[in-house]
């Protein structure tokens, strides 16, 4: 019986971790690019940053471009860059709904009784997703030459959607170049 209980314990806890790592990382690129001649890029805003909705989020997302073409070897290079990078940010709300089941049964087969209750609680829990959508462009080409996208749940907190922001462009970029 203990062990039971013991069993289903690590089974709910194994069953909410899974279900708080939400991230997704994804991307492709070009294969008739020549990553190896690639040595300097510059950051290119677009019309569909996040700057004039936050601008907070917005300066973390091209700080952590930054740090992670630096940290790949490439140089920033605001005159003649061989790519530009830009991104694209979103979110999305959905709703999810947990139901927690509690029942009790007892039975004696001497007296033949059965007796048995159960109860059911649902829960509603909305969750925010950002996605980030990373596009590398050839600056000589105007050719799209690389896209990554990452997709994680965010919490409200600034500190820690910040780590997220961090954590989630150097997931994203550990794929650029292409191996």
């Amino acid at each position: 019986m203990k062990r039971g209980i013991a069993l289903l314990t690590v089974l709910i806890v194994l069953g909410l971790l899974a279900g708080c790592s939400s991230k997704s990382v994804v991307f492709d690129y070009s294969e008739n690019a020549d990553f190896t001649q690639y040595r300097t890029f510059k950051y290119e805003p677009t019309n569909t940053t996040l700057e004039a909705q936050n601008q907070l989020v917005h300066t973390r997302i091209v700080e952590a471009l930054r740090r992670e073409l630096t940290a790949a070897g490439l140089t920033e290079d605001d005159q003649d860059p061989d790519i530009y990078v830009s991104y694209y940010g979103s979110t999305s709300e959905e709703i999810r709904l947990n139901t927690t089941y509690m029942g009790y049964n007892s039975w004696s087969s001497r007296h033949r009784h059965s007796m048995g209750m159960a109860s059911s609680t649902t829960t509603a829990t909305t969750l925010t997703t950002g996605t980030l959508l990373i596009d590398i462009w050839d600056a000589r080409e105007s050719v799209l030459i690389w896209r990554g996208e990452v997709s994680d749940s965010l919490s409200g907190d600034p500190g820690r959607d910040a780590d997220r922001i961090n954590r989630g462009v150097e997931s994203v970029l550990s794929n650029f170049p292409p191996r």
